[in-house]
């Protein structure tokens, strides 16, 4: 666990690009003052070159962070101790420094699960489940849904298709199936890993060109109000849900790790709501 040297305050950040969008200081800051600690958290955007190096001066230097879009698979060789997570994922979005050496975490997965089990009534079948991506969050997201309850059949897509196959490939589970046309598929539950939609300008996909339309729609992003894929669902009367919920489960998650407990109940997601509120 991480805490500084005494009577400075550790610095804490997310790193990745984009990072303007982010209310990660937001909520670390409100769990920081709340719980009383020497520390801040910033955003900083950097490129995939500076990510590794900048992770570890910021873990050796008594404080941590976050890592999110396109550098969670990208920091990996940085990490002197990885977690099962980060081991089964191949992606880190949370580090820190122990013993000198700099450690790594994938919060993202029981992130995604916290939300996968609000938002789903088990045991119903939710098959088949169409993940778009296969960046650092997909890898979150496939082996959330691997161990989970109802998930039988996975489809996945992406732009590239070949990174697809490589995923799929290092996974190995019969229930995981690649598809070259989301349009031909015909989902229960659609989850989105892309970075698409952040700006507010697109989504990743035209929901009403799907074979049937989903029950469920999960978007990984947020941004200042809705996204697009969680507005078109919200037209079609498909039910939603954006990033900001896993947001606040893979941040209450993070600083545990920091600092070896959770912080205080319910802060995060008052100052999520906040500044929510503030960027409307």
């Amino acid at each position: 666990m991480t805490g500084g040297p005494r009577g400075s305050r550790a610095l804490y950040a997310i790193l990745g690009d984009p990072v303007a969008h982010s209310l990660s200081p937001a909520i670390h800051n409100a769990a920081f003052s709340a719980a009383g600690r020497r520390a801040r958290y910033v955003a900083r955007r950097v490129s995939a070159d500076e990510c590794g190096e900048l992770m570890r001066a910021l873990a050796m230097g008594g404080g941590g962070g976050n890592v999110t879009v396109p550098h969670k698979e990208r920091v990996v060789p940085f990490l002197d101790r990885r977690t099962r997570a980060v081991a089964a994922t191949g992606a880190c979005n949370t580090f820190w420094a122990q013993g000198g050496e700099v450690w790594g975490d994938n919060t993202d997965v029981e992130g995604f699960m916290g939300i996968w089990q609000s938002a789903v009534s088990p045991p119903a079948d939710t098959s088949p489940v169409l993940v778009l991506g296969a960046g650092g969050a997909a890898r979150a997201v496939l082996h959330a849904l691997l161990h989970s309850a109802g998930a039988s059949v996975i489809l996945m897509w992406n732009r590239t298709a070949s990174r697809a196959h490589r995923l799929l490939d290092e996974l190995d589970d019969e229930r995981l199936r690649h598809v070259h046309d989301w349009r031909a598929t015909a989902p229960a539950v659609v989850v989105n890993t892309t970075s698409v939609g952040i700006r507010g300008r697109h989504a990743p996909i035209d929901l009403e060109a799907l074979a049937t339309p989903p029950h469920l729609v999960m978007d990984l992003v947020y941004g200042k109000s809705a996204t697009p894929l969680c507005r078109q669902a919200g037209r079609l009367g498909i039910a939603s849900v954006d990033g900001r919920g896993m947001l606040v489960l893979q941040a209450e998650a993070s600083h545990a790790r920091w600092f070896g407990q959770a912080p205080p109940r319910g802060v995060m997601g008052r100052a999520l709501e906040a500044a929510s509120r503030g960027l409307g």
